[in-house]
């Protein structure tokens, strides 16, 4: 008996040993953007941007799996409703790429020059900041107070901070800082941006967050051909991708036993149509209401991401605000759709046409391109003719900031933080991804404005409730269907930072690594060798009191066996 408790000690010591393990260092991951970055900084919430961003730099906190903030550039923090003000205490191990020290200046600059100016949130929730810094200590105190917005500003990119020892003086939007020359306190430092081919990352062996990161490096390249896409993952030369595969591909790739493929609701996205409400026919709420009958979504839905994603109508994300009772939504119709038109006073021609559209689309999304085909057909049967112009995202950013569309194709992220920025009158033309519909409607602005200073949950969700109504009816955007983003990570690549799509997809990934550079173990009574897999979950100190107890356990009932046995 004693013999089988120390078998069964030493097989959980084994496990201690097994649990415990470090993860080893090393590897190369490759990820594909199907757009090139214009720049570093997610200032101006591009995906792209906001992704690279993430692997460079850090903001005060930090996101958890549940979207709850977690301590990142600062240790702790404090709220006073009272003063209006959030308290920091930040770390004091942390150190820029170049070398230089960390300090409560670069808050205050990072807060008062750069993200309170330029970032499509941060200068409107963070305009008039002030920043008091006391040593390890910071106070921000913005001009309004709006806790429920901006605890999680804090924890995303929009609120990375900047090194004033390096951007002091400088003209933030012209710096090379930007684009090749970034100097962050991430898990990652910049080693070389080939224009139009490929950005390499290298490890920052300064990072507080040690022995994080586990990579050596991460090279990010460009590729937006599907077929050159698809054929690079299956040959290992790249190993993750989370937004550009086509639908068409998710069958042949499950099959490969070296990928995972996941489909992914997260971030919460809808794919819609988004329109020009001063555009020429567009200003005219009844055509906007007819096209949005002529389409079928189930049909859209099924052919463009072969069925993985849902039609919907709810403009905001369901999670938070479940959608409203009265929403208005529009079935396919045909014949309603054409009565509005003809009752709007656009008749049909001789051709059968009533007027002509553009729709502009952009290289990348192979969903986006697809549904833009449907879309015609589904307009054409009620008289409109529309062309389809193709165009890069960063041209695609551009004409919409310029306002020069008349309509869009796009997926948005369904938070009501940016419902407030895309349909407010207050964000009518200040960059990409801000209300460049032209959408102006009293009411809506009204709603919006209640619910920023409203503290109560439960009137939060009815005052955007019925911004959806409004919304619904008034039509500067069209919803398609919810977004289902393809991941597909090479097999050899772990870690709970993929998928990413905790904000945005602004995920560092300081904690995935590689499974082939991980130490292999060999059990010489079985002469098998294993690869050492990193703990999940298990507590050494935990282990080892089982140990103890499976051998206290065990000796005592042979104790007391041999109490029992009968003497001879």
């Amino acid at each position: 008996m004693l013999i089988a408790a120390f078998i069964v000690a030493a097989m959980l010591l084994a496990s201690v040993t097994q649990a415990g393990a470090q993860i080893s260092r090393g590897g190369t991951l490759t990820v594909d953007l199907v757009s090139e970055p214009t720049n570093n900084d997610p200032l101006t919430l591009a995906w792209n941007s906001g992704f690279l961003g993430a692997q460079l730099f850090n903001s005060l906190l930090t996101m958890d799996s549940n979207l709850k903030p977690q301590p990142s550039l600062a240790t702790s923090w404090k709220i006073d409703a009272q003063t209006g003000t959030y308290t920091f205490q930040l770390r004091k191990d942390v150190v820029w790429h170049d070398g230089q020290p960390f300090t409560g200046d670069d808050v205050k600059f990072a807060f008062e020059q750069i993200i309170s100016k330029y970032d499509n949130f941060g200068a409107t929730y963070f305009k008039n900041v002030t920043v008091s810094v006391g040593g390890d200590t910071v106070v921000i105190k913005p001009g309004r107070f709006l806790p429920g917005l901006q605890m999680s500003l804090f924890a995303s990119p929009d609120a990375e901070i900047y090194p004033k020892h390096v951007l002091d003086g400088q003209d933030f939007l012209k710096s090379t800082f930007r684009t090749t020359n970034p100097i962050g306190t991430g898990p990652f430092v910049m080693k070389t941006w080939v224009k139009g081919s490929y950005i390499e990352l290298g490890r920052n062996e300064k990072y507080f967050n040690a022995p994080k990161p586990y990579l050596d490096k991460i090279v990010i390249r460009f590729v937006n051909d599907p077929a050159a896409l698809i054929a690079g993952l299956q040959r290992g030369e790249i190993q993750y991708i989370f937004r550009g595969i086509p639908f068409e591909a998710y069958n042949t790739l499950k099959q490969s036993t070296t990928l995972q493929v996941n489909p992914y609701v997260r971030p919460p996205y809808a794919a819609a149509l988004w329109l020009n409400v001063k555009a020429q026919y567009l200003s005219d709420v009844n055509v906007r209401r007819a096209i949005a009958y002529a389409l079928n979504r189930d049909d859209i839905a099924a052919k463009a991401t072969q069925a993985l994603s849902k039609p919907i109508q709810f403009m905001i994300d369901p999670s938070v605000v479940p959608p409203s009772p009265t929403l208005t939504t529009y079935s396919y119709d045909l014949a309603k759709a054409n009565a509005l038109l003809d009752q709007a006073g656009y008749k049909k021609g001789a051709d059968g046409m009533r007027f002509s559209l553009e729709l502009m689309t952009r290289t990348g999304e192979p969903d986006e391109q697809l549904f833009s085909q449907l879309i015609k057909d589904s307009l054409a049967a009620i008289g409109i003719n529309l062309s389809i112009k193709t165009v890069d995202f960063a041209t695609f950013l551009s004409l919409q900031a310029k306002f020069q569309y008349q309509m869009q194709t796009i997926k948005y992220w369904l938070n009501p933080i940016w419902t407030y920025q895309l349909f407010t009158t207050e964000w009518i033309g200040k960059g990409s991804f801000t209300n460049n519909f032209q959408y102006s409607d009293p009411k809506t602005d009204d709603l919006m404005n209640s619910w920023l200073k409203e503290s109560d949950p439960a009137k939060q969700v009815s005052l955007l409730q019925q911004v959806e109504d409004q919304l619904s009816q008034n039509l500067p955007a069209i919803v398609l269907y919810q977004v289902v983003w393809l991941n597909v990570i090479n097999n050899d690549f772990k870690g709970p930072d993929l998928p990413v799509g905790k904000w945005i997809f602004a995920d560092s990934l300081e904690n995935t690594y590689s499974a082939s550079a991980q130490p292999t173990t060999t059990t010489t009574a079985a002469m098998t060798t294993q690869t050492a897999a990193p703990a999940a979950g298990l507590n050494t100190a935990t282990v080892a009191a089982a140990v103890v107890v499976v051998i206290i356990v065990i000796a005592a009932a042979a104790m007391y066996s041999r109490r029992r046995r009968p003497k001879a």
